[in-house]
């Protein structure tokens, strides 16, 4: 991954996805290690669909994430971050597709993630953020004053969690700075 990330190179990424395709056929069900090559494909699909933007990549993405979540029930320790990876990748396809079920998944997906990250959890700043922005596409979409609301709140609660110098704290005084904006320009 490592060199992929520094040399962006099409040939490295290919060869990544064969070498956890090659991983995944050596580790068949039950094996305790299957739910984390299903995982590791299903990111590089996800980096190829993003780089390249090929809808095949991503629709095995989910199938993938879809299955390694299945593997990976509560309590398994890496639940939360299934939840999340494929959150996400559902996210995208509904920037693609526009399919409303996809978005709705990936709020219910977002919010059981979050559940498993109480605080102090590390992550929990990026489970609020992630909610909080698949809210605004939803909000984008379909105008509900009540997802910008939660947005708000979750970016802020996001916020408190991201002291100076985090480095994703620009991020979230941006995305609130945009949702308090655009809550300004409704209330006329």
């Amino acid at each position: 991954w490592t060199r992929l990330r520094v040399s962006g190179r099409r040939e490295d990424l290919e060869a990544v996805i064969s070498l956890h395709r090659e991983a995944l056929e050596l580790r068949p069900a039950p094996h305790p290690d299957r739910s984390s090559s299903l995982n590791n494909i299903a990111i590089a699909l996800w980096t190829r669909f993003k780089k390249y933007g090929r809808h095949e990549d991503l629709d095995e993405a989910i199938s993938l994430h879809r299955e390694a979540l299945q593997l990976r029930s509560a309590p398994h320790p890496d639940r939360s971050s299934s939840l999340s990876n494929i959150a996400i990748a559902l996210r995208t396809r509904f920037g693609q597709s526009g399919r409303q079920e996809g978005l709705e998944e990936a709020i219910s997906f977002h919010r059981d993630a979050l559940k498993l990250r109480p605080a102090p959890h590390p992550d929990r700043s990026s489970s609020l953020n992630n909610i909080a922005l698949v809210l605004w596409t939803r909000f984008k979409k379909y105008g509900r004053r009540g997802d910008l609301e939660e947005e708000i709140s979750l970016h802020r609660e996001a916020l408190e969690l991201r002291a100076a110098p985090h480095p994703l704290r620009s991020s979230s005084l941006s995305h609130i700075a945009t949702a308090l904006s655009t809550r300004f320009e409704l209330s006329g």
